[in-house]
């Protein structure tokens, strides 16, 4: 990561320290709706084994794997966020303070590596990839989400429809991430979005009845939340194309 970006990073995760799942997830129905989504449908493409988690915030993602006995390792930039997250897993799993472009660890250890939400603030999103590859094991499996390239965004920003985000990010479209992830060595498993609706939708619905009755029945075509889930591969291996994911 630059230094400008990381510091900011740093700076905003801290301030919001316990806030931050509450601000994100738990001030409505609706937000929390999109959490229980945002879990299972990130998490369904783990492969049996380790997890390296990147990104840990406050722990909402670690709770759920050690939870289901998952081997669970986090890395975290934010001071705040990582005491926030080993406090709450209380020795559960290994939280770690460091960068996701220059991982702390030694070649070919996880079976996983995870990232939920955090994809889009990295500066140098190739130097993670590699990283990520590194760190994994021989047909270890990389998953990744991010928030997607919206047309019109800035504009929404810019007229206060959306908020500003607090902290600069780099958003994707689903075939650029894919085409990335496959760059740095990895065959695609599947991409798809992870929400069917704007975010900013779950976070504003106070009453999610109706929603959970037809939520299955959307496509998933307004989805702002993309996810990429791919293999390691050795990197002059024969191209295949990924399956597209509309659940």
């Amino acid at each position: 990561m630059s230094l400008l970006t990381k510091r900011n990073v740093m700076k905003v995760y801290d301030m919001e320290g316990e806030n931050y799942e509450n601000i994100r997830y738990g001030r409505t129905l609706g937000g929390r709706f999109y959490s229980e989504i945002e879990l299972s449908q990130t998490l369904d493409g783990l492969r049996p084994g380790n997890v390296l988690h990147i990104g840990t915030a406050t722990g909402r993602v670690g709770m759920y794997l050690t939870n289901k006995q998952v081997d669970y390792v986090g890395l975290e930039l934010s001071k705040e966020m990582a005491r926030i997250t080993k406090e709450r897993l209380n020795g559960a799993g290994l939280i770690v303070r460091g960068d996701a472009e220059n991982l702390p660890f030694r070649q070919g250890v996880f079976d996983n590596v995870l990232c939920v939400k955090s994809f889009h603030f990295f500066p140098n999103p190739r130097v993670f990839l590699s990283e990520a590859r590194n760190v994994l094991k021989e047909e270890g499996t990389l998953t990744i989400s991010y928030e997607k390239r919206v047309p019109g965004r800035h504009l929404f920003e810019k007229i206060k429809v959306v908020p500003t985000p607090l902290t600069k990010r780099n958003y994707y479209s689903n075939r650029e991430a894919a085409e990335m992830v496959e760059d740095s060595g990895f065959r695609l498993s599947f991409t798809t979005n992870v929400t069917k609706l704007p975010l900013l939708v779950y976070w504003r619905m106070k009453n999610d009845k109706i929603l959970r009755r037809i939520h299955k029945i959307l496509p998933s075509t307004l989805g702002t939340v993309g996810l990429v889930v791919g293999r390691k591969i050795e990197k002059d291996s024969p191209r295949v194309e990924p399956q597209e994911r509309l659940s």
